[in-house]
């Protein structure tokens, strides 16, 4: 308040420094420079007394502070006395509440540190630094869930030791198996997610299998992994899938691991392709051999009938390389007789072009049925050893039943996959089979009918 009215009376001057009128002796030019340095003056003092207010502006502001937490506590006194035994009560219980919720965090956040503790001592490999912490720490039962949280803290400490220490790498001698499966010593060498081993008779990766008790060594590197391992320098390959990749691979062998796991039932399957796609190359091979006849060529055997050359007529017809030339070359033979003898001798020849062509198709046709029904057959009892080993061994250990499995998979494949290319070079073969007998009928009813009309 009194740094308030000090700041009036200054201005309250200027303004009167301003309004008061020049007198007589006074030039204009003395009364500007009065004015202005009043002004000075003024300003002067006004930017001293914003100073001093913006010096007590934070002790005043801590004084504000300290008022509004004494209201409100007050404020919350005043609260609790207003209120009723059952209101406290109430109040009670839900800070009671609070409290066993607190305790149920902090005994749940205990627990966890001590599983990341046992869970890293578990799946610790070989050539990894160990946990170090006290043994004590992780086995103690505190009653006290704060106690206990406080005393595991230690865990995260010694996480990131351990994995800093990871990081940089770190060695540690042990046993190994290798690809033969003899057990050798050596030291491990491990960085990050990533394990090697070097020892007598085998170098290389570290992966574990499951279900055994020793890690298998995938030699690779060699040469790489033992200067790491004196403490050279040197580049090493990482997979970073940890080993997933190479299961992988293993699984996907190909085609020939694809028919080791069919079993029995891959092999009348592979008969039954073999066999479908000889007689196919054998068709496709004479069909490809026919040209197409035209109706030239029966004009020029008609040509030779009519001037009765018949051996110039059988000759033409014996030229095309089709079976409607072994048709026509009976029916010049025979144009002697009447139209309706020529015709009944073009039918009769035409059961013979069309049991010639359609041969081995009916044996194409059963294959693409039968390549299905053996598929489901190896399926039915690829299950059937399934249910068989989840009857002695349980159903805990998928690794067992993988045979039974990949025999009913794999012999429904190898079923579908031979069936499918034989349907379709069936319906090929049946259709250009077709297409010969109708184009043989053609032409021998058109030499029929130009017979009539002779």
């Amino acid at each position: 308040m009194k740094n308030l009215m000090k700041r009036k009376w200054l201005v309250g001057t200027c303004a009167l420094g301003l309004l008061l009128p020049a007198s007589a002796e006074t030039s204009v030019s003395d009364a500007l420079t009065k004015a202005k340095s009043d002004l000075a003056v003024s300003l002067s003092e006004l930017e001293k007394v914003r100073e001093e207010i913006a010096a007590e502006k934070p002790a005043l502001a801590l004084e504000f502070e300290e008022v509004g937490l004494e209201l409100r506590e007050k404020r919350r006194l005043a609260r609790i006395a207003r209120m009723s035994r059952e209101d406290r009560e109430m109040a009670m219980r839900e800070l009671e509440r609070n409290r066993l919720v607190r305790r149920q965090d902090a005994s749940y956040l205990a627990g966890l540190l001590k599983d990341q503790a046992l869970k890293i001592q578990t799946v610790s490999g070989p050539g990894e630094p160990a946990l170090k912490i006290d043994e004590s720490v992780l086995a103690r039962e505190a009653d006290d869930a704060v106690r206990a949280l406080e005393e595991r803290l230690v865990v995260i400490d010694a996480s990131l030791d351990r994995l800093q220490a990871l990081i940089g790498g770190s060695t540690a001698p042990g046993k190994a198996v290798s690809e033969e499966g003899g057990v050798i010593e050596g030291e491990f060498f491990a960085m990050g997610p990533q394990v090697w081993f070097s020892g007598n008779g085998a170098t290389g990766a570290v992966v574990w299998e499951k279900g055994g008790s020793l890690p298998k060594v995938i030699p690779a590197n060699e040469e790489a992994v033992k200067s790491v391992a004196a403490g050279g320098e040197a580049v090493l390959g990482l997979d970073v899938t940890g080993g997933k990749a190479r299961a992988m691979e293993e699984i996907n062998g190909g085609v020939l691991d694809l028919v080791r796991k069919g079993g029995l039932w891959i092999w009348p399957i592979m008969g039954l392709a073999l066999l479908s796609l000889i007689f196919g190359l054998i068709k496709l091979m004479r069909f490809a051999g026919y040209r197409e006849p035209s109706e030239a060529w029966v004009i020029a055997i008609l040509a030779a009938l009519r001037v009765n050359d018949r051996d110039k007529a059988r000759e033409v017809a014996a030229q095309m390389k089709h079976p409607a030339a072994a048709v026509m070359t009976k029916l010049v033979e025979t144009a002697g007789n009447t139209a309706d003898v020529v015709e009944e001798t073009l039918y009769e020849q035409l059961m013979g072009v069309q049991q010639k062509v359609g041969s081995l198709l009916p044996v194409i046709a059963v294959t693409a049925a039968t390549a299905p029904l053996l598929g489901l057959l190896g399926t039915v009892s690829g299950m059937i050893r399934t249910f068989n080993l989840i009857t002695l061994f349980g159903s805990g250990d998928p690794k067992p039943l993988a045979g039974g499995i990949s025999e009913a998979l794999v012999t429904t494949l190898f079923g579908l996959i031979v069936a499918i290319p034989a349907l379709i070079l069936h319906a090929f073969l049946s259709r250009r089979s077709q297409g010969i007998v109708q184009t043989t009928e053609r032409l021998g009813l058109s030499f029929v009918n130009s017979l009539r009309t002779k």
